[in-house]
């Protein structure tokens, strides 16, 4: 399957831009001089109704990894909206001071930044550094690539970087949403599950299992596309594991009530959240709440009629937000409590797929965060979003 079709080429890029062959491409006339940034480890989150540098936090993260990866490093990328100025200033720097950067996007929209990556880089995968753009899901034979995964083999003083998240690279994901992105520094084995799908990213060809599932000390990862013929939905599993009611006495035997029930926290804060699958989801989360569990729904703009229809006649508890034009894109699940036969975890999901149907389509991302402190994290976002967002 070609890189990038005839399609997309004769009907998005106007023609000036497709005969700049990448050798032509201009290098910054004073290479900047690489950085010494390393990003903070854990959970990361922009403000879209704080600051201008709040807004653009998790932007800006990304950007200063790649101007502190130094000559002989490689970056890799893949992501479904990429239309920022700034950060592909940064990552042709990078090029053109010797970094090997691999870029993989989906087709749907090709934006100027885009563009000139594609231009400074050119589309030949088989090279250290190249812009691949898959038409629909890059593994798959439907969908789309949508996810959002960025990684570093060094940056500053660190090693084996990697990011994953909710945030696409463009202005309306720092101003208008709220989104995500987690962060691991040095776990080389995190580092390398990654690598084998990226691989098949790049290529644009449909693989016959496309659905990989890795799991390190911290982190639980599952790629998509999903087939749940053959496979479990990976969010209605977690879901089942759920206990809503756990004795006082298992959480703290020394507690003064140790009859009293402790009721688990399942926190969502999601962009899309439809269809037949969607549905399924949200009939498990209704019953959640009549089993006893706090459930809260923090919903974006793809909330389905049914589902919100599933939802508010079980009394479950959701909210959009109080300040307009501004919508969660997150994808996000916290249980705080009974889970998994541990009756006061905390677990945080996160990444890319949205619940839905179409979804299980498309090369996704969907991570667990198995360290209690960094789920913590998220829990605690997530309760600050609901009472400001």
């Amino acid at each position: 399957m070609s890189t990038l079709g005839p399609r997309l080429l004769g009907a998005v890029l106007p023609a000036a831009l497709l005969v700049t062959p990448a050798s032509q491409a201009a290098a910054p006339a004073v290479p900047a001089r690489v950085g010494h940034y390393v990003p903070p480890e854990g959970p990361g989150f922009n403000n879209p109704i704080g600051t201008p540098a709040q807004q653009r936090r998790l932007l800006e993260r990304v950007i200063r990894t790649t101007q502190s990866a130094p000559a002989g490093s490689t970056i890799r990328m893949a992501v479904f909206s990429f239309g920022d100025g700034p950060t592909a200033d940064a990552l042709i720097a990078a090029y053109h001071r010797g970094v090997d950067v691999k870029l993989v996007f989906a087709g749907e929209n090709v934006y100027p930044a885009m563009a000139r990556l594609r231009d400074a880089l050119g589309t030949d995968v088989s090279r250290p550094s190249f812009v691949a753009i898959c038409q629909d899901s890059c593994r798959g034979e439907r969908g789309q690539m949508h996810a959002k995964y960025f990684s570093f083999t060094r940056a500053g003083s660190a090693r084996w970087i990697t990011m994953v998240g909710s945030v696409n690279l463009t202005e309306h994901n720092a101003q208008d949403q709220w989104n995500d992105l987690y962060t691991r520094v040095g776990d080389r084995a995190y580092f390398r599950a990654y690598g084998h799908w990226f691989g098949q990213l790049k290529r644009d060809e449909p693989v016959a299992h496309p659905y990989v599932h890795k799991q390190t000390e911290a982190v639980d990862v599952q790629m998509a596309p999903i087939d749940l013929a053959e496979e479990d939905d990976p969010i209605l599993d977690a879901l089942d594991r759920v206990r809503c009611r756990v004795p006082q006495s298992e959480v703290d035997p020394d507690g003064r009530d140790p009859d009293q029930q402790v009721r688990t926290g399942v926190y969502i804060s999601t962009h899309a959240w439809n269809e037949e699958r969607g549905k399924a989801v949200a009939w498990k989360v209704a019953a959640l709440e009549g089993d006893g569990c706090d459930v809260r729904v923090f919903y974006g703009t793809g909330m389905g009629a049914a589902v919100r229809s599933i939802l508010e006649h079980h009394g479950v508890a959701m909210r959009s937000g109080h300040h307009e034009g501004i919508r969660t894109h997150q994808k996000v699940m916290v249980v705080s409590g009974g889970y998994d036969g541990d009756p006061s975890t905390v677990r945080a999901w996160t990444g890319s797929q949205n619940w839905s149907s179409r979804a299980l389509h498309r090369d996704d991302l969907i991570v667990r965060v198995d360290d209690r402190d960094e789920a913590h994290v998220y829990e605690k976002r997530f309760l600050w979003m609901w009472k400001r967002g």
